[in-house]
């Protein structure tokens, strides 16, 4: 230590005295105890003195406890307990969980991350006030360490223990607010594969209650190991480490955590400016998985996402794109839904068959010391980027339910244990499911072969329906890069890297700067609607609502236009343009009428009912029709007779084929059933 602890003292109150530091005291005195903490940027204490701010980083307790010395004497007040935190740490101070050693206890540190679970705010006893049994005096303790401490000796009568008993008296003691936390490290800067760690931390006074779980800080204090013990009260040589919190830097802007240096920059521009970004980007997402290119498309529209807006009355309208993809096996869902996860500036990859409900948005759980803790899920830790979930139709349907709310009003809501809570949830969903009999049969509609409700389905913007159909000209070409993507593999392993055929199975664009690419237009770019854009997606609704006249069936909706909209915007900030031009209408137009005729087509015609309530137009007018005949001879009767049924629907021009898919769709949904082979009652 390069200073004795009276020349600390005195080099504080020089530091006050010198800085607009000295006014801000000031202040706090006045608005006192509403505010009882001095921010001092770090910066400013490596510019005022460069050895004393190294210093600090190693013998951070001896500083500050000189520093609130001085900070009583710099202000007069000396029953005022005015805090000083350091704060703002630069990038390159800052440690990773994963790398924290011995070597750091009791120094400075800064870590970096995200708050995965943050118990209540509850009083610890700071000074205790005991009252001895045979005199009645107070003796006043310190308290250290998470066990009450008792005095051995009264300080008034004399006697010890135990001849005497201590009572702690409530009204005479001092207790401060706490509030635990456990932070861990960021998905985006993990290595494939990889476990995020995670670390305790304690926050006090005025820093407890700020943080709720999800949110994105750089938490600064003193790193401290605490004894471990077993099988009650055994103590072991073991200890475990946690953060005693000094200060909190809330990171403020989205993907901060993405250094992007102005070399970085220059390049991002350089690569915006040549017309074919947007194609070399796409070809970037999954080399090795076969031809998807519209798919594609969609999902690096997805990562950059559109425009959130925030209307007067307080609605927010969402910017981030939703997209399900449902295929035969197979087809490379789940090894696309890890490659987005792991492309993504913030990627969380989860599984619906292995996730609850809690697990993928939020839940109260009690913690070793019975405190109720918010413990934050998938969709929480996935805030400002991309939560791929797979196999969503694995789900049970209660589970299911809870991310209704996430997707479209995009917060979550905790409701458990006294805790109500409201968590940021601002994330983009890519969602995977397998049909519900194994294949895809291309004679059903795509709704009764998903094991979702459709109320889900309506919420996702694009659905892409991945069928595997035998097809020799496809066939071969899909064997030849899967053959000449194992060619790859193993050239890679005896690093021939100087080949055409690894060039051509490699990302187009480097994956970190991939990253820092979106990052950068998801900071920086605001894309508006040109009056080209607005004219050409009003035209392609009005026109497709239009065909209600000749087909009956209502084409396109409200959902669709927003989807439309917001794939728009996503594609005119992929060419980091301010402006979303007419090429980028026609580019959400062509995604939205692709997914559309796959997913929402029954006999060749699109109806958009088919996605929200399951049966399509035409089917309903034939569901009416049918009820009508059931509930006729079933008031004649008290029972309906399938071949009655069928002759009577034939009547009124209903096909016979038709009327008997009607039948066995209404007793599979449960609103008949049947009594006897080909006899029927409502249930």
């Amino acid at each position: 230590m390069r200073y004795a602890e009276e020349e600390i003292k005195a080099i504080w109150l020089d530091f006050f005295s010198k800085t607009e530091y000295g006014l801000t005291l000031s202040r706090i005195v006045d608005e006192y105890p509403d505010e009882k903490s001095l921010i001092v940027s770090f910066a400013d204490l490596v510019e005022y003195n460069p050895n004393f701010a190294e210093d600090f980083l190693k013998y951070p307790d001896i500083y500050l406890s000189r520093g609130e010395e001085a900070i009583r004497e710099h202000t007069g007040e000396e029953e005022m307990h005015i805090h000083l935190r350091i704060s703002n740490l630069p990038r390159d101070r800052r440690k990773d969980i994963r790398d924290l050693r011995s070597v750091h206890l009791g120094q400075f540190i800064s870590i970096e991350g995200i708050i995965r679970k943050a118990t209540e705010v509850r009083p610890k006893l700071k000074l205790g006030a005991f009252k001895c049994s045979d005199c009645g005096g107070i003796t006043y303790l310190v308290q250290e360490g998470t066990r009450l401490q008792e005095p051995h000796k009264c300080a008034h009568c004399g006697k010890t223990k135990p001849t005497i008993r201590f009572t702690l008296s409530i009204e005479h003691s001092e207790f401060v607010d706490t509030q635990k936390v456990e932070i861990q490290e960021n998905p985006e800067n993990l290595r494939g594969g990889e476990q995020p760690q995670r670390l305790a931390a304690y926050l006090e006074d005025d820093l407890a209650g700020i943080l709720v779980p999800g949110d994105r800080v750089a938490l600064n204090g003193i790193l401290r190991a605490k004894e471990r013990r077993m099988f009650g009260n055994v103590k072991t040589t073991e200890f475990d480490i946690y953060l005693d919190v000094v200060s909190i830097d809330k990171e403020k802007k989205e993907l901060e955590s993405i250094e992007i240096t102005e070399e970085d920059e220059e390049k991002i521009r350089e690569e915006a400016s040549k017309g074919d970004i947007i194609e070399r980007l796409r070809d970037t997402i999954a080399p090795t998985i076969y031809g998807m290119k519209i798919e594609k498309e969609a999902l690096l529209l997805q990562m950059f996402g559109g425009v959130p807006k925030k209307m007067k009355d307080g609605t927010r309208i969402r910017g981030d794109i939703h997209i399900l993809l449902v295929g035969d096996p197979g087809t490379a869902k789940s090894q696309l839904l890890q490659y987005m996860a792991q492309l993504a500036p913030r990627g969380i990859y989860t599984s619906g068959k292995g996730s609850s409900a809690a697990g993928l948005t939020a839940t109260a759980v009690r913690d070793e010391s019975g405190r109720w803790t918010l413990e934050a899920g998938a969709l929480v830790l996935a805030d400002m980027g991309l939560a791929a979930i797979d196999e969503i139709d694995k789900m049970s349907s209660t589970d299911r339910d809870s991310i209704y709310q996430a997707m479209e009003q995009q917060i979550i809501a905790v409701t458990k244990a006294g805790i109500y809570a409201t968590l940021m949830a601002r994330c983009s969903i890519l969602g995977a499911a397998n049909p519900k009999y194994g294949r895809f049969d291309p004679n059903r509609p795509l709704v009764d072969q998903i094991d979702l409700p459709t109320p889900l389905l309506s919420r996702f913007d694009v659905i892409f329906k991945i069928v595997d159909v035998p097809n020799p000209e496809k066939d071969r070409a899909l064997a030849e890069h899967i053959l000449n993507a194992h060619l790859v593999g193993e050239m890679l392993q005896l690093e021939e890297e100087e080949n055409i055929l690894v060039e051509e199975y490699s990302p187009k664009i480097d994956p970190e700067f991939f990253r820092k690419y979106v990052a950068y237009a998801k900071r920086n770019i605001f894309p508006k609607l040109s009056d080209e854009a607005i004219e050409l997606l009003k035209k392609k609704y009005v026109d497709t609502r239009k065909q209600y006249e000749e087909t009956h069936a209502v084409a396109i909706t409200p959902r669709q236009l927003e989807a439309m909209i917001r794939l728009a915007e996503a594609s005119a900030r992929a060419r980091l343009s301010e402006v979303v031009t007419k090429e980028d209408a026609e580019r959400a137009i062509r995604i939205v009428d692709y997914f559309l005729k796959e997913a929402s087509t029954e006999e060749g015609i699109i109806d958009a009912d088919i996605l929200y309530t399951g049966i399509s137009s035409r089917q309903r007018s034939v569901m009416e029709k049918i009820d009508i005949i059931l509930r006729k001879l079933i008031n004649e009767k008290g029972f309906a007779e399938e071949d009655e049924i069928l002759e009577e629907a034939e009547k009124v021009g209903v096909e016979r084929l038709k009327a008997l898919r009607m039948l066995e769709k209404m007793h599979r949904e449960g609103l008949i059933r049947e009594v006897r082979s080909g006899v029927y009652k409502y249930v």
